[in-house]
């Protein structure tokens, strides 16, 4: 049993996070927003710091020197929703901005893709620990008497960082925390193999093309709860066809659900043309589900998921038909490579002629083609393709695969002792940081801690790329 005694002179206490874990490899299955989560628009702003937190402590990598951070849950806005949702961090290293746009994405277009074993074990704990699950239930469970929502805030967010950031040691100066930690990790291990949640909304494939007087492939709607209005509207070069969205009875369809299909039919005289089909309305996020950040072209730390709530949400698939060739286009990040793989296809019975990045493609009928194109770490990307008939698609996105833990080797030891942990001041000209991760030890200030209203997301095809929660200069 433990108590909270001698608080004054409490023990440091260094958990060292697991290492060691499985690195995966090959080209991810679902890396872009078009194509990953079917084209997803569910974005967010951090609006509020850590009401339970403690401050914890870590070495470094980079410089070596003892860091202060205040670990806890901090709490996002998605859209316009209520109530806010709490996120932890899954990238020690890195601050995350206050200033950063967010987007929903998939674990293998974040930083666990990386770290196939990570993902369970930390949606275990999301499940499972504070503040899904209430602190007496916590103690009953842990068996660690004196447990209190700041302890259990802190321990679950270390527990979470030796999945996310594995190798770094963290320092806690609670004594009922770091039992928890340590509870929270050994379940972790044991029972962590819960699967991905599904996307808040998404629609797959998220390009679908056919010959004209034909019904198109069907695009399945996955969501995490409620309903969505779905409405088409055409490109310019569509304007004129009468394309319906039907069920597979041939129904027409207005309003879905998760697991339904959605089926476009166009008809026999539509002359060559594009459209989009929007799905719009709310949903419920589900636990788990990663948030990744960037402000001004450059990535902020990316976030997971600790609670549920209705918000609104938004999803895309570009459809495109004609007598000749059929174009489409999607795209994922390969972290791997590198790169943004895109796959040009052609559904139609004549070749089909693309321009990606300024070299030339063609794709027989029935047939697909990949281009592969090399892009920098945390460097953002802008790719349009286009095609016949008018064709035109935007991949756009900020690579970011890798967390700083997984970058930057621990600097060479001296033989005079690390300084003290004190808390670092922010830079008064770069923007101002939310308190876990990144080293900054302070909290918000209160002229930020204000509700920061989300800017609207373009609903261009934008990548969502690794996980990682770099800092933002």
């Amino acid at each position: 049993m433990f108590h909270k005694q001698g608080r004054a002179v409490s023990r440091v206490v260094a958990v060292m996070l697991a290492s060691g874990l499985t690195v995966g490899s090959g080209l991810l299955a679902a890396g872009a927003a078009a194509a990953a989560d079917g084209g997803s628009v569910v974005t967010a702003k951090i609006v509020k710091g850590a009401d339970d937190k403690e401050t914890v402590h870590y070495t470094d990598p980079k410089t070596n020197k003892q860091q202060n951070t205040e670990a806890g849950p901090f709490f996002i806005r998605i859209g316009d929703s209520e109530p806010l949702l709490p996120v932890y961090c899954i990238d020690l290293l890195n601050g995350a901005s206050w200033k950063a746009d967010y987007q929903e994405t998939s674990w293998g277009s974040s930083s666990l893709k990386d770290k196939p074993e990570a993902g369970p074990k930390i949606l275990w704990i999301l499940k499972n620990s504070y503040p899904a699950v209430g602190v007496d239930k916590l103690i009953a469970a842990s068996g660690v008497q004196g447990l209190t929502k700041a302890d259990a805030a802190a321990a679950t967010q270390v527990a979470i960082w030796s999945y996310s950031d594995p190798g770094i040691a963290v320092t806690q100066t609670d004594a009922e925390a770091v039992a928890f930690t340590k509870w929270l990790v050994a379940q972790a291990d044991e029972k962590g193999a819960g699967s991905e949640p599904k996307p808040t909304l998404s629609l797959d494939p998220a390009s679908v093309g056919g010959k004209s007087g034909t019904t198109l492939a069907p695009i399945t709607v996955t969501a995490g709860g409620g309903t969505a209005s779905v409405t088409v509207s055409l490109g310019a070069s569509g304007t004129d066809a009468k394309v319906s969205l039907v069920d597979d009875k041939g129904a027409e369809v207005k309003n879905v659900k998760s697991g339904d299909k959605i089926y476009a039919k166009v008809p026999a005289d539509a002359p060559a043309g594009s459209a989009t089909i929007t799905a719009k309305g709310t949903a419920t996020s589900s636990v788990g589900r990663a948030f990744v950040g960037q402000i001004d072209g450059k990535p902020s730390q990316t976030l997971i998921l600790a609670g549920e709530g209705t918000v609104p949400v938004s999803a895309t698939a570009g459809i495109s038909w004609g007598l000749g060739a059929v174009p489409t286009a999607d795209a994922v990040v390969d972290c791997a490579k590198g790169a943004l793989v895109v796959t040009l296809g052609n559904k139609g019975d004549k070749d089909a002629a693309f321009k990606v990045a300024g070299k030339d493609y063609t794709v027989k009928p029935g047939g697909t083609q990949t281009v592969t194109l090399p892009v920098k770490e945390d460097e953002k990307y802008d790719f349009t393709v286009t095609g016949p008939e008018g064709f035109s698609k935007q991949f756009t996105g900020l690579l970011n695969c890798k967390t700083d833990s997984a970058t930057h080797s621990p600097a060479p030891s001296t033989s005079a002792p690390a300084p003290a942990p004190s808390a670092p001041s922010a830079s008064p000209t770069g923007p101002e940081l939310a308190s876990t991760g990144g080293g900054m030890g302070t909290g918000l200030t209160a002229a930020m801690a204000g509700v920061l209203v989300v800017a609207g997301g373009a609903a261009v095809y934008g990548l969502r790329r690794r996980g990682r929660h770099s800092r933002a200069s």
